[in-house]
């Protein structure tokens, strides 16, 4: 199908939450600035496109920065003065490939979802300054919604916010509070060397590679051949592994009460689990897990709930002794990754280790080189917005909404996981399997049958054959 574009671009409907403000200073832990943030939904019914942008302009009341543009004066900040608004691209037609009745997976093949894109480069260069950009492509019985922005503006958390309340507009339903601003937060680098070398210990490689903007190799991302390999989990699967974890660890020779092993999650047992499988196709097993963590209101003075920018910080575990015993390395895996979430939280923390990776970020910004995510033999990330609300954003069509997330990192130390989407089924009912899981992970080329083996066999041993294998997709 031909598709027609309209390019407008909109700007707040009335006065903002920042008032008269022209200038917004960034934090440190802002400055991602190679990095950005996509999504896209999908709503199974034709929307009214004048309705849609009438309550963007609506929502750019309460979130003004995505109108703003990058500066350095000579601090990092978005400027609001003048205004320029946020691109708005309008499609007639759903865009080729955007399957509105087949396919189910979040995590879309490259390049991703069909969406207009942020490039970090060109926004960094001036030549394509805006910092978010929003789609809207209609086709008979569906529309196409998306939001890509730079990640020096804002993360997961607060996209998701900007899609609720454009939602909750859109239909009519009163709106929640708008984030927080707060740029007078001021984090200082703790005195204590050991304590500065420890937090320092718990960084991954990601906030310490670096590579020239301006200058660089593209195969630099691409440092080996890798295979997508797609898990997914039934909710009772995702139920079943968990408790089987819960009880491994109250039989672990006594050393942790049935109410310590309860503190055990499912995001734990999951992590866990994917990892001890993970390692059939490593060359060196993990000995560290880096969880991506949203850690607003763990510590309200330096970070508080619904903080407007990026809100992350990777929670470490302590190294982990590895076990040829499947049982024994996911229970080890589960409770140092409960560990390391649990230290996380401590509001201390929260500020130190906050201070310490907003170096990271921000000198590398300084001198215009970004961040990557490098081989790390014995590390992994693991990215889960299994726990995120989606399908919040349903836009008049609760239960009946799916989300779609680009497929970023081409390494196999980088993990996603994602609720799975709504199923529409033959009798044109729709199903959401509550506590469904869908994994994205990478494995090396030629060692596919390694994993798939490794899932088989692990699962096996840790759930038993009440519940059959997850079922996968391998997309070579």
């Amino acid at each position: 199908m031909n598709i027609m574009d309209t390019h407008q671009l909109v700007l707040p409907s009335g006065p903002t939450v920042l008032g008269e403000r022209h200038l917004y200073r960034l934090s440190k832990n802002d400055l991602l600035i190679n990095f950005t943030v996509d999504i896209a939904y999908l709503v199974p019914a034709e929307l009214d496109v004048a309705r849609l942008r009438n309550a963007l302009a609506h929502t750019l009341t309460s979130f003004p920065l995505f109108c703003g543009r990058l500066v350095q004066e000579p601090e990092w900040a978005i400027c609001l003065a003048p205004m320029p608004g946020v691109p708005l691209t309008i499609k007639e037609g759903l865009p080729e490939g955007c399957d509105k009745s087949g396919a189910m997976e979040v995590v879309q093949l490259q390049p991703g979802p069909l969406i207009d894109r942020i490039d970090p480069f060109r926004l960094l260069s001036g030549e394509d300054p805006a910092l978010a950009k929003v789609t809207i492509a209609t086709g008979t019985n569906a529309t196409f919604l998306g939001v890509s922005c730079t990640h020096t503006l804002a993360d997961l958390h607060i996209v998701l916010k900007f899609l609720r309340t454009w939602s909750q507009l859109y239909i009519g339903m009163v709106i929640e509070p708008p984030p927080v601003y707060n740029d007078n937060i001021q984090l200082t680098l703790p005195s204590d060397p050991q304590r500065y070398a420890y937090l320092k210990s718990k960084l991954p490689s990601l906030l310490t590679t670096t590579f020239p903007l301006d200058n660089f190799d593209h195969s630099l991302f691409f440092p080996y051949s890798v295979t997508r390999i797609d898990v997914r989990l039934t909710g009772a699967q995702v139920s079943a592994l968990h408790e089987a974890v819960v009880r491994l660890a109250v039989g672990r020779n006594g050393s942790l009460t049935a109410i310590k092993a309860a503190m055990l999650t499912r995001q734990d047992a999951l992590s866990a689990f994917f990892v001890t499988v993970a390692n059939a196709s490593y060359d060196t097993p993990v000995t560290r897990i880096h969880n991506v963590v949203n850690c607003r209101g763990f510590n309200p003075d330096v970070l508080p709930k619904d903080m407007v920018g990026n809100g992350l910080q990777y929670a470490a575990t302590p190294p982990v002794v590895i076990s040829p015993n499947a049982r024994e390395m996911v229970l080890t895996y589960a409770v140092n990754i409960r560990v390391s979430l649990l230290e996380a939280r401590n509001p201390q923390y929260v500020e130190d280790v906050l201070a310490v990776a907003g170096e990271e970020w921000y000198q590398p910004a300084q001198t215009n080189r970004g961040h990557y995510v490098p081989p790390t033999p014995g590390e992994v990330i693991i990215n889960s917005n299994y726990r995120h609300d989606w399908p919040s954003a349903h836009f008049g069509y609760p239960g009946k909404v799916r989300w779609q997330h680009p497929d970023a990192v081409p390494t196999d130390n980088y993990i996603l996981m994602f609720p799975s989407n709504p199923v529409k089924t033959l009798d044109g009912e729709w199903y959401t399997d509550e506590g469904a899981c869908e994994v994205t992970l990478k494995v090396k080329k030629g060692r596919e049958d390694l994993f798939m083996t490794a899932l088989k066999t692990v699962w096996s041993e840790i759930v038993g054959d009440e519940f059959k294998t997850p079922r996968t997709d391998v997309y070579a």
